[in-house]
């Protein structure tokens, strides 16, 4: 009962924190905001703009309704966005002398990672959910509500729970944010290109289509894109949803493995 107290207890002063500085969760969604609102319309005019190319997008994409096409993956952005940068407060509290005070009190040294890890998950799906009522304003209609919500709910938590946990990872090991900011923003860049988000797989080089395949965001973006365009969950259900959600899976294990280790060295050291 002491983690779990402990846990939510943390948990509270993130999300007072939130409350007090409510402008951070607005200026979080910035950049996946201005991808929906100028570049998805702009897109799926020029894609809507002559009989050829709206032939062509039918023919690469399966639809011609691009907005919707791209919404999957500006949703897997933002909790990209919000779980690899998951880990900066943790490295401020290192830095000002707070984390020796917070390890210095009687509470559940496990529930310092633990809290920040709930709040990022439950933050990052508060950005998705005020991105998905812009997009539904701007004409994003999903076939089957009900299975476009579960599916983006679902494989959202699990591509946030992996890099949440790998972000706190590197928190512990860089001792200054600026390090921290240089390494996760060099990740950034390749993680969005190197993904579905603006195009299909089909429509990649074979090179880009393999290396995506092992990006995690792949496998968030596939199962949530599929769900906006299924009518029925007889439709969606195929085999490939659930090797998706394997592989993401598969890379939660991992990142927990190496935070684990990670964490509880320097926790304990």
């Amino acid at each position: 009962m002491s983690f779990i107290a402990d846990t939510w207890g943390q948990t509270q002063r993130w999300l007072v924190h939130l409350k007090k500085d409510r402008m951070s969760l607005m200026l979080g969604i910035l950049q996946p905001m201005i991808l929906l609102t100028l570049v998805g319309p702009l897109l799926n005019h020029v894609a809507n703009d002559a009989d050829s190319i709206k032939a062509l997008m039918q023919e690469r994409f399966q639809t011609t309704d691009y907005l919707t096409f791209m919404f999957s993956g500006i949703a897997a952005f933002t909790i990209l966005l919000n779980s690899i940068l998951g880990g900066i407060p943790v490295v401020f509290d290192r830095e000002t002398g707070f984390m020796d005070k917070v390890l210095a009190s009687p509470v559940s040294r496990l529930s310092i990672v633990s809290a920040r890890f709930l709040y990022v998950i439950l933050y990052s799906l508060l950005q998705v959910a005020l991105i998905s009522v812009v997009a539904i304003a701007l004409g994003v209609r999903p076939a089957a509500p009900l299975l476009a919500i579960t599916a983006l709910v679902t494989y959202g938590t699990l591509l946030c729970a992996g890099i949440t946990v790998f972000s706190l990872a590197l928190a512990f090991v860089f001792p200054h944010h600026s390090i921290f900011f240089a390494i996760t923003g060099f990740l950034l860049t390749p993680l969005l290109v190197l993904s579905p988000t603006f195009v299909s797989l089909e429509s990649m080089p074979t090179w880009m289509a393999t290396v995506a395949w092992a990006n995690p965001m792949t496998h968030a973006i596939e199962p949530i894109r599929a769900a906006f365009f299924a009518e029925t969950w007889s439709e969606w259900l195929v085999p490939s949803r659930g090797l998706s959600a394997l592989c993401l899976l598969v890379f939660d294990a991992l990142c927990f493995a190496f935070a684990v280790r990670i964490i509880r060295r320097r926790l304990e050291g």
